[in-house]
């Protein structure tokens, strides 16, 4: 039964992490030089980004391509002097008038890469050569998925770690001689120092989009132990390598130890459990963004409460309830009366450190349905509810029994009953923590909600060779989403004022999609300024062409990058 059970949620397993490991977070872009879409007079000595967040160039780069697809930037990216959150490169001399490309990859704070694009143009915009296969930069899909599945490794060894542990100390100390436990307890600390090996070695292909025979370069590797996640990793395997010692004593003299010592290794046990969780908390969501200093110490707590629950129903469901176990009914009974107040606690726990870590990566209502964080948190809720049902039941159950100290009453098929309704909470927890692994590489809400908000903004100069023909085009795209949007064109004459011009035509194109052009339909709403309507299907950057004529005889077309999301 209980294999049947955990079938269907590691096959929900594979789903999500073979679909999330593509995903890309967590810093956002808050500003660029020359700005995006925007055409300047002279050509820039540098190009920049800058982040809502510090960012780390171990793994990075800052490149730039002129119309032709050839490399214009030179010497090495790095970070200005004093601004951890701004990444620039040094451009060479003599750049000639078009569009030029800037291509950026980055690792935000939390340890996971960021890329994107954006353009600016030295005189006039022009075509570009440049397209999604010269900036790809996407890495490996096997060290992705490799990537996934090793986060969810440690995240189910630790939970089967600490609640089996947690579980023998309060509940069965002559567990600790039985063969099943002591597999289970060894299988998970090898499962969560291999996992956590894995994650370190992965991390460098992963961030710096290698394949997966770079995974053990020994270069790659050596910048990895130089970032935050590879610090913490580092010391997270220093602490398992205390705990396999602790370990050795749980398995072999707890059943006979003193009360002094069980107070000794437990007091350690805690101090090892807290500081393995916290190498999670320091390098992830918690470490960046609002309220760190109280975010990390939560993120800490939610950790451990999970570890104690699930774990403990695993011991549970996988050795304590089962058929073939040595103790009788009543016995079983009596250990699962005693971890039922823990495990309720435990979920108390959860609830409420879990409400704020969602309040503090969501923000708002729109985030939680609009973004990919939200709606795989929103499974994770459902889960976390089917898991409170299925406890519900085993307290009705627990209820039911709790007088009874004879044998003949607390029967086997009641036991069986109760393992049935443990191994279901045991494979709901599993899928729980496949949607926390994704959570995890997916970018929080409020701040994807936060980059997605809002208009696009952008402009071109032009000149069409006649008198009073020069000027510039300012477009903003409202609200720059797929579907309709509202364009707002502005002329302006050589002074900056709006000016009108003869005739304006603007349509849409999608290179990347072969789709276009989508002609759109101008109209008057002041001098110099024209509204229209477009309904554009795809996100991606689309180029604006506005064609200008200011008498009968002189017109040109100016092409203005639009990032629809």
């Amino acid at each position: 039964m209980l294999r049947r059970l955990l079938a269907i949620p590691a096959l929900v397993i594979c789903l999500i992490l073979l679909t999330a490991q593509g995903a890309f977070a967590h810093a956002t872009v808050v500003a660029t030089s020359p700005g995006d879409g925007q055409t300047v007079a002279s050509a820039p000595r540098q190009a920049s980004v800058t982040f809502d967040e510090p960012v780390s160039l171990q793994f990075g780069a800052l490149r730039v391509f002129d119309p032709s697809g050839a490399r214009v930037d030179e010497g090495s990216p790095a970070h200005p002097t004093g601004h951890a959150d701004e990444v620039a490169v040094d451009l060479a001399s003599g750049l000639k008038q078009g569009t030029y490309t800037v291509s950026w990859r980055v690792i935000s704070d939390d340890s996971h890469p960021v890329q994107g694009a954006f353009t600016f143009s030295v005189g006039q915009a022009s075509a570009s050569t440049v397209n999604s296969t010269t900036l790809s930069t996407s890495g490996s899909k096997t060290v992705g998925a490799l990537y996934g599945v090793a986060r969810f490794v440690a995240y189910a060894a630790f939970a089967v770690l600490v609640g089996a542990a947690v579980f023998l100390f309060a509940w069965w100390p002559n567990g600790a001689r039985t063969r099943a436990v002591r597999i289970l307890v060894a299988s998970a600390w090898g499962s969560l120092a291999v996992a956590t090996a894995g994650v370190l070695v992965l991390q460098g292909p992963y961030g710096a989009g290698f394949d997966i025979n770079r995974a053990l370069d020994t270069g790659v590797l050596r910048t990895t132990l130089s970032t935050r996640l590879g610090a913490a990793l580092s010391i997270r395997l220093i602490l398992l390598a205390l705990t396999a010692a602790l370990l050795a004593w749980l398995l072999t003299r707890l059943p006979d130890a003193s009360r002094r010592a069980r107070i000794l290794v437990a007091v350690a046990g805690a101090l090892l459990t807290v500081g393995i969780a916290a190498t999670w908390a320091v390098s992830g969501h918690a470490s960046t963004g609002i309220q760190v200093a109280l975010a990390v110490p939560v993120d800490v707590t939610h950790l451990c409460a999970m570890a104690v629950w699930l774990g403990g129903l695993t011991i549970l469901a996988t050795i304590v309830l089962r058929r073939s176990g040595r103790e009788t009914p009543s016995e079983r009974a009596r250990m699962v009366r005693r971890f039922s107040p823990v495990a309720l606690w435990c979920v108390i726990v959860l609830v409420g450190t879990g409400t704020y870590q969602s309040w503090r990566q969501v923000g708002s209502v729109p985030a939680l349905t609009g973004t990919a964080y939200g709606r795989l948190l929103l499974l994770k809720l459902l889960g976390v509810a089917i898991l409170i049902g299925l406890g519900y039941l085993a307290r009705t159950w627990i209820a039911r029994h709790r007088e009874d100290r004879n044998t003949g009453t607390t029967d086997r098929a009641a036991i069986s009953r109760l393992r049935r309704s443990v191994a279901g909470e045991v494979g709901v927890g599993v899928c729980v923590l496949a949607l926390t692994a994704a959570l995890v590489n997916a970018p929080p809400a409020r701040t994807a909600h936060a980059a997605s908000a809002g208009p696009a903004s952008a402009s071109a100069a032009f000149d069409t060779g006649g008198p009073g023909g020069s000027g510039t085009v300012q477009v903003t795209v409202d609200p720059a989403k797929t579907g309709s949007d509202t364009v707002h064109l502005y002329t302006l004459g050589p002074t900056g004022k709006q000016q009108q011009v003869l005739q304006v035509q603007a349509s849409f194109t999608l290179a990347s999609h072969a789709l276009g052009p989508l002609p759109m339909t101008l109209r008057t709403a002041g001098a110099g300024h024209l509204i229209g309507n477009a309904s554009l299907p795809l996100a991606g950057t689309w180029r604006l062409a506005v064609t200008l004529r200011t008498d009968d005889v002189d017109e040109t077309t100016v092409q203005i990058p639009i990032t629809i999301r």
